[in-house]
Order: structure tokens, then C-alpha cells, then sequence
């Protein structure tokens, strides 16, 4: 029959070719339907079990027949195949495959190290995997790992004020207020604000004595000596203190090419300032320290007025690990020394994370550390070393990388094939880039990984890219 060629023509057309699209999907769902239940019969006769009900997951909760699915980076973990083992012919392949993704930006380069293990550490992918290189930032991946041990991921710091005595009937506070800081590296000043507004609304209205902060928690100089002298004066190399406030910075707004800006300065003399800046928010409050501000420690017998509690310590790795905080890093390293070996320092946070690794049976080639953030160019690291870290620690370490492409650090990196599959930790230093983290690969399940590249004269982000996803698709 012909129609019309116009709107009319049209719309009869559309609503008979709907009709028999309707018809023809009703019997294929009835086929299907068929199919499936004698299918769903058979298991049944075999296991005596019926399977889980289908659900539709669509945010955070499962609801059966209610949302949609979406297409996430946890989609692509519930629906990945079992994993099959490397064959010797897929190994190669992987080989060749890597190894000339890296080639534009190995020529010439001072340095590199290679790795890729499964989720039982064993080695997939090796091209100079026992060297160690500078890593940068992929360094914080131990401490995350060996402060997640020794203390645990609920682990919380406090920071308190404390006194001889409690605040008098007349509201004054006999002798000094201590503020005792443990390491916290995320207090704000606004967190100190709201513990002396309790202090007020609990009578407090003059202290006989005056501010004295006790920062003998951690020790060792605020600034590490093997930081170059370029990283003075930069907020991303912020100093190192029991009590740390506002990331140890101080916030000021300047004149930069003719406009203003916020910019943060490292504190100097950390412990002084508080003391000063505590001292002022009191003045503030309408609470009058009688004498100066100073620094001492806590008599032992101390009455506690106020506790502060930071997040547990895995909220706080997740956030170090997102923007790569370097303060976070040292903070940790610090405190981790002081729980695994009694020394409150670098060399005590050091020696425990030596201890950690060696306890896990992780192979730590050429391995030199100076600090817990990745900063120091002094600073060595084998690539072997971080996938078999973090194949070993897969459970706690992978929920708190940044998804690559998507989240922190990982934001801008141009993924393709392993866009929603890769959680990674990413370093660089003037030059240095690396990448360590986990990718889930299409065939074989999820794979720990580390590509560092030093002194490269190409364009090294975009090779580690390359090679993420082409290892992805194994």
C-alpha cells in the first residue's frame, strides 16, 4: 500500500510499525521468559537452591525493581570475569606491549623501573622491576600501608586543652591552659575557635596563668634536611609539628601580576605561633590569660577540658592519598614511629616502615627513605617494591586511590581503555613521574602496577597513560 508522503501518512505509518514492534517484543519476552525459567528450573533440580534475586543497583542502596544500574568503576569490579591465568603467549604479548608504550619516553631517560603483579604478588611484568629510582609521591603509598597496620584504620588523633585543676565556681582557671597537640594533621584553627567556645559556655572567664602548648609528641626539626632548598618558603613543603594547625601554613592574601590572591606560607617556629594565635582567639572569646604564651609539657596528672578527635585514620590517608598531601605524610610518619618503634621522628617512622615491609615479606632492592611524603629527590625506590606493597595490602589501599580520570590527582590523566578501572597514586617531581596502583584488567582481574620514569625527555605522563591502558585490556 502506498501513503501519502506527509504528516498524517507518517504518524500512521509510525503507529503501525510501533503496534508490530510491540507485538514482536512481547513474543521474544515470552520466549525469553521460557527459556530463563526452565534454565532457573534446572539449577534448582541440581543445587536444591534457588539463586539471589535479580536487583537493579543505582546509588547506594539495592532495591529490587526499582533503580537503574550505572555504568561505574564498581560495575566493571561486580561483573568482571574469574580471573584466567597468564599464559606464557599472553606474558609476551604483555611484554611487548608495554615495554613499546614506554619507549618514547625511556630513550634518553636517567632511570625507570617497571612493574606489574597479580593479586598473589606474582610477577607479570618485569623491565627493570628490582631498580630503584626516584618515586615521588607514589611514596606515600608506604606509609599509608605501614600506618594502616600498626595503628588502624579507626585510629583518631586528639588534641586537648587541658589544666592542673578545673575552672573555678568564679570561672577562673587556676595555673596554666595546655593545649596538647598528638600529630593531627588536619586541626583548623576553626576547630581550636569552637574548643574555647566551650570552655566559655563551661564558665571559663580567666586563665591565672597562660597558653602553653605541649608539642613533645613528636620529635625532630620541623623542615626536613633533605628537601632541596627550591621546596623553602612552599606551602607544599609545610614543617612537621606535634600541634599542627591549618596544615602548619598561614593564610595571607597578596598582589600577584596585578591581582590579588590567597597564598599560604609554611609557619616558622610552629609551637610559638599556636601558642601566640591561642592566646589571641582567648583574648577574642573575652577570656584573659594573665601571663605569656609559651611551650612546655603537660603535667601527667592534667585534668582534660576538651577533646578534639580527627576522622578515623582512613579518612585521613584517603584525603592524602586524593590530593597527595604531602604534610599528612610526614604528620603520619611521625606518629607511626613513635606506635611501631618509640622514636617520634623521621628515623623512628623510617626504621618502622622498614620493619613493616620486611614483616610482609615485601622485597625492598636499593631502597632509601628520607621522609614519608616522597619529596625528598634523595629518595629511592624499586618498582617491584610498590606492586608487590600493594598487591599485599590490596583491601585497605585500594578503596582510598582516586579513581584515574575521574578523582584527585587523577583528574585531568586521559584514560581510554582503562578509564573506570585503574585507582592509582601519582608522583612528580621536577623530574620524575611515576604511577602506582591497581587496574582491573578485562581477562585476568584486578593488577597491582608501578611505572616510574626519572630524568625523562619526553612526555613520561602520557607514556604511564599509554601503558595503563593497554595493560588493562589483558
Amino acid at each position: 500500500m502506498n501513503y501519502v508522503k506527509s504528516s498524517v501518512g507518517f504518524r500512521r505509518r509510525s503507529k503501525r510499525s510501533r503496534a508490530r514492534k510491540r507485538r514482536a517484543f512481547a513474543l521474544g519476552l515470552l520466549v525469553s521468559l521460557a527459556v530463563f525459567f526452565a534454565l532457573l528450573a534446572k539449577h534448582h533440580s541440581a543445587s536444591g537452591t534457588l539463586p539471589p534475586a535479580i536487583v537493579a543497583c543505582g546509588g547506594s542502596s539495592c532495591v529490587p525493581g526499582k533503580s537503574k544500574p550505572r555504568l561505574t568503576e564498581r560495575s566493571f569490579a561486580a561483573v568482571q570475569t574469574p580471573a584466567l591465568q597468564w599464559s606464557a603467549d599472553e606474558r609476551n604479548r604483555l611484554w611487548k606491549g608495554l615495554h613499546g608504550a614506554f619507549v618514547p619516553a625511556i630513550s634518553g631517560a636517567s632511570g625507570w623501573s617497571f612493574a606489574v603483579v597479580d593479586r598473589d604478588g606474582n610477577t607479570i611484568f618485569d623491565e627493570r622491576a628490582d631498580r630503584a629510582v626516584a618515586p615521588a609521591s607514589v611514596q606515600k603509598l608506604v606509609v599509608a600501608a605501614s600506618a594502616l597496620d600498626a595503628l588502624g584504620a579507626a585510629y583518631r588523633f586528639h588534641t586537648m586543652f587541658a589544666a592542673r585543676e578545673g575552672i573555678g565556681d568564679d570561672g577562673v582557671l587556676e595555673g596554666d591552659l595546655w593545649l596538647v597537640g598528638s600529630g593531627d594533621p588536619s586541626l583548623q584553627s576553626s576547630d581550636l575557635r569552637n574548643g574555647i567556645g566551650m570552655l566559655a559556655r563551661s564558665g571559663l572567664r580567666h586563665v591565672d596563668g597562660g597558653v602553653v602548648v605541649d608539642a613533645t609528641a613528636l620529635t625532630g626539626p620541623e623542615l626536613n634536611p633533605h628537601w632541596g632548598a627550591d621546596d623553602d618558603g612552599q606551602d607544599y613543603a609545610a614543617p612537621t609539628s606535634a600541634i599542627s594547625v591549618d596544615g602548619d601554613t598561614i593564610e595571607s592574601r597578596e598582589a600577584i601580576g596585578g591581582v590579588e590572591q590567597t597564598v599560604w606560607t609554611p609557619m616558622r617556629g610552629v609551637v610559638r605561633y599556636v601558642a601566640s594565635q591561642v592566646n589571641s582567639m582567648l583574648i577574642a572569646r573575652g577570656i584573659g590569660p594573665a601571663a605569656r604564651p609559651g611551650a612546655g609539657p603537660a603535667p601527667l596528672d592534667s585534668l582534660v577540658l576538651w577533646d578534639h578527635r580527627s576522622a578515623p585514620l582512613q579518612t585521613l590517608e584517603s584525603h592524602m592519598l586524593f590530593v597527595s598531601d604531602n604534610h599528612y605524610a610526614e604528620q603520619l610518619l611521625r606518629t607511626l614511629g613513635e606506635e611501631a618503634t618509640g622514636t617520634p621522628d623521621d628515623a623512628g617512622g623510617i626504621e618502622a616502615e622498614r620493619r613493616f615491609l620486611d614483616r610482609r615479606g615485601i622485597p625492598t632492592p636499593g631502597l632509601k627513605l628520607f621522609d614519608g611524603s616522597g619529596l625528598s629527590s634523595q629518595n629511592r625506590i624499586a618498582a617491584i617494591t610498590l606492586a608487590r606493597l600493594l598487591a599485599a595490602c590490596e583491601p585497605s589501599l585500594y578503596s582510598l586511590l582516586p579513581l584515574g580520570g575521574r578523582q584527585g590527582t587523577l583528574e585531568d590523566y586521559d584514560f581510554t581503555t582503562a578509564l573506570g578501572r585503574v585507582r592509582a597514586k601519582s608522583g612528580h617531581l621536577a623530574d620524575v613521574a611515576s604511577l602506582s596502583g591497581y587496574v582491573t584488567t578485562i581477562h585476568h582481574g584486578r593488577v597491582a602496577f608501578a611505572f616510574l620514569i626519572d630524568g625523562s625527555p619526553g612526555d613520561p605522563d602520557a607514556t604511564i597513560v599509554r601503558a595503563v591502558d593497554r595493560l588493562a585490556v589483558f
